[in-house]
């Protein structure tokens, strides 16, 4: 048997297949092995001591796509139960965003941060959909009122989360497909600032993950106020 054969037949065994490609986030994880079962997933903060541990639960097929629950902190933090949520951690191991699946035949993205108290061991909730969509929302060409996937990109320190915003592939929208992306700070959950397709691509392409397949488009980046 080759090597290659003999290292997949050993992660098939060991039940480690290789995990999926992520959306938003190439080094996000993935947790679409674990759903449809109740098996748990730990995923492992950067300093190696914090954990945060992902479980489905109620139904997980159908339209009804049950529940993602996040226990980190002592506390259950509920998303939508969608096979392709995402889970990136910050690297200073005090911010969590979780991007939820809502398990639609056509996909719905929604995002949220977790981040640490100052004091104690619990961890706030920070939901981020509804500010970037408002941002979003212009670019949005849409004969009916659509709303837009959000997703986590990735960290560029501790305090500052890359965005995406993306007019969702399945829409009746004009650019289906098309992705901005925002500067968001984690402690307040404030948008910075937007980031032009260039300097993400340039700067940031590590970061990407597949809905950034097409290529980058010039318009100026703006400040929030």
């Amino acid at each position: 048997m080759l090597p290659r054969a003999k290292a997949f037949l050993l992660l098939t065994i060991l039940g480690a297949v290789p995990a999926q490609a992520a959306l938003f986030g190439r080094h996000a994880v993935t947790i679409a092995d674990i759903h449809g079962s109740s098996r748990p997933m730990t995923v492992t903060a950067p300093d190696d001591r914090t954990r945060a541990i992902a479980r489905f639960s109620g139904r997980t097929s159908g339209d009804d796509a049950g529940g993602l629950t996040v226990f980190l902190g002592g506390d259950d933090h509920d998303f939508a139960g969608g096979p392709k949520a995402e889970l990136l951690w910050a690297p200073d191991s005090r911010a969590l965003a979780v991007t939820a699946d809502d398990g639609g035949a056509t996909g719905r993205f929604d995002l949220a941060i977790l981040v640490r108290r100052k004091k104690g061991r619990h961890w706030r909730q920070i939901d981020l959909s509804k500010r970037v969509a408002t941002l979003f929302a212009a670019e949005m060409r849409c004969r009916e009122r659509e709303t837009p996937n959000v997703g986590a990109v990735g960290w560029t320190s501790g305090q500052r989360l890359i965005v995406a915003a993306q007019v969702p592939p399945h829409s009746g929208c004009a650019n289906i497909g098309h992705v901005a992306a925002y500067v968001v700070d984690a402690k307040s959950g404030e948008v910075l600032m937007e980031v032009d397709p260039r300097t993400l691509h340039r700067h940031y392409r590590r970061m990407l993950g597949t809905v950034f397949m097409t290529g980058p488009r010039h318009h100026h980046r703006r400040h929030m106020r």
